[in-house]
């Protein structure tokens, strides 16, 4: 490829066109890899918040399941409680009011 020669308009100096490609496309790869570590970094950040995320569902799923299961155990355990005195002060007022 012939080098065709431009006139700079800040200067005298003369600039072939393969050494503005060459320019152009360095500083284009710079920015593309700059532009690449910030989405890397902001992948990170991303990945760290959903793992943070899931941990605190993971305790809330816990201790919502875990509690919720305590307390229909407590409930039962309170219904059985309240039936069986129901039934054993029927006996006894059954018994009084022979």
């Amino acid at each position: 490829m012939p080098e065709t020669r431009l006139l700079d308009n800040h200067s005298t100096t003369c600039v072939t066109l393969k050494n503005v490609d060459e320019l152009i496309g360095k500083n284009l790869d710079s920015r593309f890899d700059a532009i690449d570590k910030r989405f890397d970094a902001i992948d990170l950040q991303f990945e760290v918040i959903r793992r943070e995320m899931n941990e605190g569902f993971s305790r809330i799923e816990y201790f919502l399941t875990d509690h919720w299961t305590n307390n229909i155990k407590l409930m039962i355990a309170t219904n059985i409680a309240v039936f069986g005195t129901v039934i054993a002060s029927l006996a006894l007022l059954s018994n009084y009011l022979k």
